[in-house]
């Protein structure tokens, strides 16, 4: 019954995502006689390509784009591919419609067998599935999936496989490459069968495969089911602006070009909850009780002869849709809000334009990310690459596990297709969400999360706080020259963890770049009379010492920072460089140049080394970390004296939100000068003055 209801749900949802024409993308500088073969003239010079052909020229005239300047990659199926998708298409609707003859023709049902009666909305959809705006050759596509999207914005999954005994590359478990062509704007990927990315929604996604049907189950009883159905802002209307670019005299950057919803889902296979004993919904209720017994506790309106409230009692007559009710906490903590593949969940293999990430991270620097779920709790995401570990895991520690609900895989798409025959269909990548596959049960436990998996220098991507930029391809977007440096403008209401109180403020995103010195290679940069706010992931109640990292340059900015409306301290000077005397900063080993004069070293000594951090944290400032390089290969951030970290505040922060405020007080501004943010760090003051801790650690 599930395959049936998947095959009908494929049909019956619309394309939703936005299909913006292939025309539009075709500036006139772009067009130019090619010495050899195009993707169009190509495809067009083959006969076997034909009813592909007629597919790109009738939906959007994709086969424009194919003969324009640029770097392409397009998935050609064969006249025999594209006749039986067609075919089958076209059974499944004959299906549909003979069990619900009230049902009405979207316009891209497939009404017919016959490929040249396709509709123009399907000739595109189907069109810009086979098109990525990057060339990928075949060595290229390794992993678990394409890193880029294709024009659709659907994230296309890789598989190896064999074919008569010979090793093939499988494009979203279905669509075999049989051998590819390089031309003079990219490269052809010739397939014997038509890309087709899933059209259900991430919930029905999760119950079509049964061996998630505990898990499901609990998804629809607390109501979470009804919350994974967005898919895109229908409000959104920005998409065609653009913005004075930034600095000024640069081109002007674009707005982003969609606001999609996605979602992110982690989920136990059946057999690992039966492993533990949990069979049945009512099982996995009871074990919810005991692993959430907090969120139950209700305290007695009556007082007692002390005048106090009597003793809390633990009710567990709450409905599963209140989000105190312990099965709502486990599915909460399961959900992200926001589509992240398993090859993303971590800056790991990251390429886009001129960035690599494996150029800007030693091969020994864990890759670490935190997620805020949907029951309000954070999630800790780790590649312990200095444990020589390339597999992820969830709230991860570098020690021995000392209870449930730490160290828990994610297992790779393909890998957990080899665990068992029952898996081989598995795709990971639903309409608006990705799921990702664990080997453990995930559950949160409040004293372990605070006293081990949080217990460090928690750093978080400036980028990754708006689900935003990466449910619509923004976060770690390739390179754009016609707009600085991949700049994208971020309008004033566009993200929900942002909040802007002045309209001459001006936020950009900065794509990766490989000569700039910043974590992960991105950065955040506001223009203008600025004042504007971040919201801060939530973390256990206690004790934080927060900081900003920035990299420092006379371009900069001053600014007051606030932390929940109450000024922290004096303004920050983002122009003042790590060796003016205000900082102090030293390099650790030899003498060295740096703004016109000579540094003198630190020899490597430890104790030396140890009294300039100290010297340099009294002025409210630490150097660069130690996990993540330069511009330069091989020296590290700490060694730069622009690669600056400043102490925003060390607060007595509550359990729930907080936010970081930011605001110009530059009276000399202009408006060209930057303030430039690359990541936040927050720290418990605890870790900071354990002395059980190496100082090498808490430098990274």
């Amino acid at each position: 019954m599930k395959t049936i209801h998947l095959k009908f749900a494929a049909l019956a949802v619309a394309s939703i995502w936005a299909l913006s024409s292939c025309q539009e993308h075709i500036e006139e500088s772009a067009r130019f006689t090619f010495v050899g073969n195009t993707v169009a003239s190509y495809l067009e010079k083959n006969e076997e390509f034909s009813s592909f052909v007629d597919i790109l020229r009738r939906g959007d005239n994709c086969l424009a784009l194919m003969k324009a300047y640029g770097e392409y990659t397009c998935f050609a199926p064969t006249n025999e591919a594209v006749a039986q998708y067609v075919k089958e298409q076209h059974a499944l609707y004959l299906e549909l419609v003979e069990s619900n003859p009230d049902y009405e023709v979207t316009s891209t049902d497939v009404v017919s067998d016959d490929p040249k009666e396709l509709t123009p909305e399907k000739c595109a959809e189907i069109a810009k599935n086979h098109i990525i705006a990057t060339k990928f050759l075949g060595v290229e596509l390794i992993g678990n999936q394409i890193p880029a999207a294709n024009m659709n914005d659907r994230y296309l999954t890789l598989e190896p496989d064999t074919i008569d005994g010979k090793g093939v590359l499988l494009i979203n478990s279905e669509a075999p490459v049989l051998y590819e062509e390089e031309v003079e704007n990219g490269i052809v990927h010739v397939i014997s069968k038509v890309v087709s990315p899933s059209n259900i929604g991430i919930a029905g996604q999760i119950g079509a495969y049964n061996y998630f049907d505990l898990f499901f189950e609990a998804l629809e009883k607390t109501g979470y089911s009804k919350f994974l159905t967005a898919t895109e802002d229908p409000t959104y209307d920005e998409a065609n602006k653009m913005a004075k670019g930034h600095p000024d005299g640069l081109p002007q950057a674009p707005y982003p070009a969609s606001r999609y919803m996605g979602f992110t889902a982690f989920i136990e296979p059946d057999t690992v909850l039966k492993d533990a004993g949990i069979n049945t919904f009512d099982d996995l209720v009871k074990a919810c009780q005991a692993w959430y017994p907090e969120g139950t506790l209700v305290w007695s309106t009556t007082k007692n002869k002390d005048g106090n409230r009597e003793e809390g009692k633990i009710d567990f007559s709450m409905p599963l849709d209140d989000w105190r009710n312990p099965v709502n906490q486990f599915v909460g903590y399961h959900l992200l809000d926001r589509k992240v593949p398993y090859d993303y969940l971590v800056c790991h293999n990251i390429e886009v334009t001129n960035f690599k990430s494996e150029d800007d991270f030693p091969n020994n620097a864990d890759r670490i990310e935190y997620y805020e779920m949907m029951n309000g709790k954070i999630l800790k995401v780790t590649m312990p690459r200095s444990e020589d570990k390339a597999s992820i895991y969830l709230n991860y520690m570098n020690h021995k596990r000392i209870g449930m609900g730490q160290n828990i895989e994610v297992y790779a798409p393909n890998d957990f297709k080899l665990k068992d025959a029952a898996y081989e269909s598995f795709n990971q990548e639903a309409l608006n969400g990705s799921l990702n596959v664990i080997g453990d049960i995930l559950t949160y436990d409040e004293n372990i999360m605070k006293s081990r998996v949080l217990y460090c220098v928690m750093r978080f991507d400036v980028a990754s706080l708006c689900s935003e930029f990466t449910n619509n391809n923004i976060r770690w977007r390739p390179h754009n020259p016609n707009s600085g440096p991949g700049e994208v403008f971020i309008p004033h209401r566009y993200c929900e963890n942002v909040k802007v109180y002045t309209d001459d403020t001006r936020l950009f995103y900065l794509s990766p770049h490989h000569s700039w010195h910043n974590y992960q290679g991105d950065e955040m940069s506001t223009i203008g009379l600025f004042d504007f706010a971040y919201r801060l992931p939530p973390l256990p109640a206690g004790t934080y010492e927060i900081r900003l990292g920035y990299s420092a340059s006379l371009e900069r900015h001053l600014v007051q920072v606030y932390l929940d409306n109450q000024v922290t301290g004096i303004p920050i000077d983002l122009r003042i460089t790590g060796d003016k005397p205000q900082i102090g900063w030293r390099p650790d080993g030899d003498d060295m140049e740096a703004g016109g004069v000579t540094l003198a070293g630190l020899k490597n000594d430890p104790e030396a080394i140890a009294a300039n951090d100290k010297d340099m944290k009294n002025r409210g400032y630490l150097k660069g970390p130690t996990t993540f390089f330069d511009d330069k290969k091989g020296s590290l951030a700490r060694n730069n004296p622009l690669n600056l970290r400043a102490v925003i505040a060390t607060k007595q922060l509550s359990e729930g939100s907080h936010w970081l405020r930011f605001k110009n007080v530059n009276e000399a501004d202009e408006g060209s000068a930057e303030f430039m943010h690359d990541y936040f760090e927050i720290v418990p003051v605890g870790y900071l003055r354990d002395e059980n801790i190496e100082e090498a650690e808490k430098r990274q």
